[in-house]
């Protein structure tokens, strides 16, 4: 009966195997310019899984604009963890603002689920920081997320199709620093994204940059792999209580 047991769970467990191998991590780079107006992927956006990414639109003001050529944008997939990233990267004309000066950079687009997966949760992250001054500086993100169809965003909370996430540095000042965040939201198969983000310094503040910023979505599994891992699961309970 064990060896039974055994040769059902090793089956099951190639069967995890196989279908993790057919869902691998997958990984999209270019940068903004090619998302935009008339960039090369503008009309088709990006996809990766089953996750559209569109309808991008990008600007930057302020004393130190920053060019779309040179924002680096990448989103990558991790399916065994039901999860995306897409990254915004200020590396090759840094996102900064030195004592006396602001940049703002706005950034919009729209993520739509082509499968079965529905988003369940949305996340902000930032590498944001402020060296030296007195305190008068800050790095911050501002995030407004929609569903595109006007539905009720959040589980639990008021009525509305919208709500606000942010993160937020300001080096020494008596601001509380929140790197990451991240909110539950109704099973939905849109939603629309607007991020400001702000890098300002007053006269005497020190030195404000933004190196990185992150949008997550994380999903509601697939029928067919939850089946898979159940029946794992189910097979290994069994053969602890035979042991």
């Amino acid at each position: 009966m064990i060896r039974r047991t055994c040769r059902s769970l090793g089956a099951a467990v190639v069967v995890v195997a196989l279908f993790t191998a057919a869902r691998q991590a997958g990984a999209i780079t270019t940068t903004m310019d090619t998302l935009v107006g008339t960039g090369s992927n503008a009309a088709t956006g990006l996809t990766l899984g089953d996750k559209h990414y569109s309808n991008f639109t990008f600007s930057s003001s302020g004393d130190a604009p920053v060019a779309a050529s040179a924002v680096d944008v990448s989103l990558v997939s991790s399916d065994n963890d039901n999860h995306y990233q897409l990254r915004f990267t200020f590396a090759r004309d840094q996102l900064d603002a030195p004592a006396g000066q602001t940049t703002d950079v706005v950034i919009t687009y729209q993520i739509d689920v082509l499968g079965s997966q529905l988003i369940n949760r949305v996340g902000l992250a930032f590498d944001g920081s402020v060296t030296g001054g007195n305190g008068n500086a800050a790095a911050s993100v501002i995030e407004t997320i929609r569903t595109a169809d006007g539905s009720d965003l959040e589980p639990g909370a008021p009525v509305s199709d919208n709500a606000t996430i942010s993160v937020f540095n300001d080096g020494t000042g008596t601001g509380t620093d929140v790197n990451s965040t991240s909110i539950a939201v109704n099973p939905t198969r849109s939603l629309l994204f607007t991020k400001d983000i702000l890098v300002s310094s007053r006269e005497g503040g020190g030195r404000v940059l933004i190196t990185t910023v992150d949008n997550f979505v994380d999903q509601v599994p697939e029928p067919a792999s939850a089946a898979v891992l159940a029946v794992a699961g189910g097979l290994l309970l069994a053969r602890r209580r035979r042991a």
